[in-house]
């Protein structure tokens, strides 16, 4: 049997952003403190005081004794008197507080809710009511009513409570207007929303299946979707077979995709076969055209032409080293002007040419900037190289709030030239951003491109650094002759050996020692097998930057059960506070999920926490210390693993490898040599055999649709 409670939200003991349970303290109309635990979100969002009606049943806790188990709710609907003053009360109308509320009540009684929707003009029978008090009571009472049922009508459609808030908070007062009239919104505006829940409650709208803002929703859906999986395009097959798979109507979809293209956000580009017709997102087609025109224009500029000889030597002479004659022709080729790729993999000497190159740039007087994509990376680089580095973002003042980058056109950076570093992590929509700050001279502005075209991808849409290099049109100067570490080093061994479709030889059989391959099956074997090498094999060899990498969160080897278990084995017991199902403690390593420029830390930075007082966490960010507050915690994760894309631009002592079959498509070969290749020291690789002979023979899989290379080949840059 179904009881009712009422009463004011006093406190909120514990919730969950991602499920929307919570554990609340409500003190009731007769004034008992009860605890009540349920899907309770959405009343969260209204504030400690807020009066709430919960429906459910009385249960005993083994622990936590007795409470109240919510099964359901409805914000600001008493079901009794003394909740109906309580209601009035709390609601915020100025001038109405549990006097007038209980004068209210005491004239109307049970038929308080019909005579404030239905005859507002009779609440001024009650002594201290006016025809300005009353008309606000109505507008809150039809405020709330709207709201309560606008929650039903989404929670019916099945949205999670914590959805239901979040909606709520991001559109206000128009929440029901904007789901009754346009509900594709939601799949745009809301993260966590998919074109399948729009359509949900379009169809609960009564719109029509094949209505043409239907089948423009799920035209954006796809285009979306692929852009995030890397794609700048979709061949017109490919679009009508994915919104079919929605099942969308597809009989006007050409009608749909030229209306796109009519409104800005899409463009078409004719193929000898309609179907072959590339239909891309608005800005992607912008981007990529502008870059292959901007790539082509400054390719033409080079700088007078010298003999570098001389000053080359003496930079290899005042560093101590000399250059192979692959990383003499990059230096070269860089201080010629224009644009230059240099790639290479692990140990062929990247840094060292780089060295030589700003070296010769200090003799002749000349200011190059050096940046990468990411904060590690950059820090990473500036180690490496003695010259001040930054992040791609930071160089271009990237202020979100202020129109984005404010380097541009018309305020371009300042320098001689430009370094970038880790170029396989830049998508097209960044290099689009730096091409358009770079100036313009007589003397041209020198632009090096520096980066592993055998790495995974960039996240974002495109393959920059791939493209260029297949292009045939951008000078590239590859590096092959390996230095770092030597012939007896287990890692750049293993990196060529996954380079030629071969699984690298384990340290026992090779006789190297910082290579381990170790065979486990099963994955809970495989799993306490890593957890053992982490906390007790690693650091009985003396290393403390450890970082195990995985390719997938999910699953038994994935980084979210491993950051639980390898957290109560490293730190268990330490002050932590709590946000939905994780809990952040002191000493924790941590990493940024989402770039915060306020505080200048990136997506991919990793700090640990240092202090937490007043559930605001003190992190230590390689030696920036920023205060990280409790509403942030969303933009934190567990770094105790992290996942094989977001190490790159990293490199750390250790590395422990999670490679097992139960990862499936992820296993790849540049995703087996990304993971490698962030190894300085040691590497050690767990899993099962099978799954490491299919990432080496798993050449590809994760093309991308672009048409960077063909532009600059054709030399017209789409025009």
């Amino acid at each position: 049997m179904s009881h009712w409670v009422e009463g004011h939200l006093r406190r909120v003991l514990w919730s969950s952003e991602q499920s929307g349970y919570a554990i609340v303290r409500i003190e009731t109309v007769d004034q008992e403190a009860i605890t009540a635990v349920g899907t309770l979100a959405v009343l969260l969002e209204s504030g400690e005081g807020a009066f709430v009606a919960l429906e459910g049943k009385w249960e005993t806790h083994a622990v936590h004794g007795r409470q109240f188990r919510a099964t359901g709710y409805l914000q600001g609907t008493p079901k009794s008197l003394e909740g109906m003053r309580l209601y009035l009360a709390s609601t915020g109308v100025k001038g109405v507080g549990i006097k007038l509320a209980s004068r209210i009540v005491d004239r109307f009684g049970i038929h308080t809710p019909r005579i404030i929707t239905t005859q507002p003009q009779r609440l001024l029978e009650v002594e201290g009511i006016g025809h300005a008090l009353s008309q606000r009571i109505m507008e809150r009472w039809a405020h709330d009513e709207e709201g309560r049922a606008l929650t039903m009508t989404l929670r019916g459609l099945g949205l999670s409570p914590r959805l239901v808030a979040m909606i709520r908070k991001r559109y206000g007062e128009a929440a029901a207007k904007v789901v009754a009239t346009t509900p594709y919104r939601l799949a745009e505006d809301i993260s966590g929303i998919g074109f399948k829940t729009a359509d949900a409650l379009a169809k609960h709208q009564g719109v029509a299946p094949d209505a043409p803002q239907r089948i423009r929703a799920a035209v954006a859906h796809v285009v979306a979707k692929d852009a995030g999986d890397g794609h700048c395009y979709l061949p017109r097959w490919a679009l009508r077979k994915a919104v079919s798979a929605l099942g969308v109507p597809v009989q006007d979809l050409d009608a749909a995709v030229v209306g796109a293209e009519g409104a800005g956000l899409a463009v078409v580009e004719a193929q000898d076969s309609p179907e072959d017709d590339r239909i891309w997102g608005a800005n992607l087609y912008s981007a990529e055209v502008m870059v292959a025109r901007e790539l082509l224009t400054r390719i033409q500029v080079q700088l007078p032409l010298s003999n570098p000889g001389p000053e080359i030597t003496r930079a290899e002479k005042y560093e101590g080293v000399s250059l192979d004659p692959g990383q003499r022709l990059a230096v070269e080729l860089g201080l010629r002007g224009g644009v230059v790729v240099i790639t290479g993999g692990p140990g062929t000497g990247k840094t060292t040419l780089l060295r030589i190159l700003l070296r010769v740039i200090r003799e002749r007087g000349q200011e190059w900037k050096l940046a990468s994509p990411t904060g590690r990376a950059s820090r990473r680089l500036e180690e490496a190289t003695g010259v001040s580095a930054s992040t791609l973002h930071r160089l271009l003042e990237f202020r979100p709030g202020e129109g984005g980058f404010q380097r541009n056109f018309a305020n371009p950076i300042d320098g001689d030239g430009l370094v970038i570093d880790e170029v396989s992590m830049v998508d097209i929509q960044l290099m689009k951003a730096v091409l358009e700050a770079l100036p313009y001279s007589d003397q041209g502005f020198p632009l090096v491109l520096v980066g592993d075209a055998d790495q995974l991808p960039s996240v974002g849409p495109g393959q920059v650094l791939r493209d260029l290099i297949d292009s045939g049109v951008i000078e590239v100067a590859r590096l092959t002759t390996i230095h770092r570490q030597g012939e007896d080093s287990g890692i750049i061994g293993g990196a060529a050996a996954i380079q030629r479709g071969e699984i690298p030889i384990s340290g026992e059989a090779s006789g190297v020692s910082d290579l381990f391959l170790l065979g486990r099956d099963d994955p809970d074997i495989a799993r306490a097998t890593l957890v053992k090498v982490v906390t007790e094999r690693l650091p009985a060899k003396g290393f403390t930057d450890i970082q195990v990498l995985a390719p997938t969160r999910r699953g038994k080897l994935g980084t979210e059960g491993l950051n639980k278990l390898l957290q109560e084995e490293l730190n268990a017991g330490s002050p932590g506070v709590k946000k939905g199902d994780k809990e952040y403690r002191v000493n924790d390593r941590v990493i940024c999920t989402r770039n915060r420029y306020d505080v200048e830390i990136f997506n991919g930075d990793i700090g640990r926490v240092l202090k937490i007082e007043k559930g605001e966490l003190l992190i230590d960010f390689d030696g920036r210390r920023v205060s990280w507050a409790r509403d942030d915690l969303g933009l934190l994760d567990l770094a105790y693993a992290i996942t094989v894309h977001k190490s790159q631009g990293s490199e750390y002592a250790a590395v422990v490898l999670a490679l097992h079959s139960s990862h499936g498509i992820m296993l790849r070969r540049n995703l087996f040599y990304t993971g490698l290749t962030r190894a300085k020291e040691f590497l050690c690789v767990i899993g099962s055999q099978r799954a490491w002979w299919r990432a080496v023979r798993k050449v590809g899989g994760d093309e991308r649709h672009t048409a960077l290379a063909e532009r600059l080949r054709e030399r017209d840059a789409g025009d």
